[in-house]
């Protein structure tokens, strides 16, 4: 598929996904999607992309998630609107256990929290705003803000998704609430965001990487006792591979490691 509203970077392992929609905040519309489906595939399937970034172009918005207006345009049946649009992509996305940084620039709104609920590392310049506006258009706010009640205090969800575009949280409150783990200047956002994909494809053993992932995210989904029965069933699947080898000769020698993937 020819890219239209995404932008694509791939620079050594590392890939680059901006939304580049500015002059609508960077909504998605139905083409988007199609084409985030399309990325997050290439991502899946491709051995030599190993981490990605997800940003909005511009600075005044990262994404306020559906486009209302294309939305309103395009349906047959306004009465019972299309509401699961975005759900192939975020199927695929929760699917892969490779790593996702989400550089949050300027308003994160509604559909937006899907791009950060489920991105393993979330970091913000010190003009983002995150709220949400599903109520105020008559839709149901269930699951990108079930995905954030697993990163920040129920109540404050509770509160972005009742009060909607009334309650907004700063990137400040976002950080010590633990939705962001940085906050950074709007000029140096997107230089930490690559600084943390480097260490990730760099330094650590990718496999390692996805499957620590594995285990997290698959313990989380099954309670505390079932949750570290599956961890323990994860470890051994890098047991045989060139990188767990590699890793600790790399160390007793004293240089770098070099990491394959496999």
């Amino acid at each position: 598929m020819e890219l239209r509203n995404l932008l694509v970077e791939q620079r050594d392992r590392i890939v680059c996904v901006t939304i580049n929609r500015p002059e609508r905040l960077n909504a998605f519309d139905a083409d988007t999607i199609a084409e985030f489906v399309d990325v997050f595939s290439a991502y899946r399937d491709d051995p030599d992309q190993w981490c990605m970034i997800v940003t909005g172009a511009g600075d005044r918005a990262f994404s306020t998630g559906m486009d209302v207006k294309d939305r309103a345009r395009t349906a047959k049946e306004p009465e019972t609107p299309d509401v699961t649009g975005w759900r192939p992509a975020a199927e695929i996305m929760r699917s892969i256990h490779k790593p996702f940084i989400a550089a949050v620039n300027g308003y994160c709104v509604g559909g937006g929290w899907h791009l950060v609920a489920d991105s393993d590392i979330v970091i913000a310049s010190e003009n983002a705003s995150f709220f949400d506006t599903h109520v105020n258009i008559g839709y149901i706010s269930g699951v990108e803000s079930a995905g954030l009640a697993f990163k920040m205090p129920l109540g404050v969800v509770m509160r972005m998704v009742m009060e909607g575009r009334r309650f907004r949280v700063t990137a400040q409150q976002a950080y010590q609430w633990g939705l962001v783990s940085e906050v950074t200047p709007p000029s140096e956002l997107m230089a930490k965001a690559q600084e943390i994909a480097r260490h990730i494809v760099e330094e650590a053993a990718p496999l390692a990487v996805q499957g620590s992932k594995k285990a997290i995210l698959g313990a989380l989904d099954r309670g505390l006792h079932d949750g570290l029965d599956y961890a323990w069933s994860v470890l051994p699947e890098v047991a045989h591979t060139e990188d767990l080898r590699e890793g600790p000769l790399a160390f007793a020698e004293k240089r770098p490691p070099r990491f394959k993937g496999r």
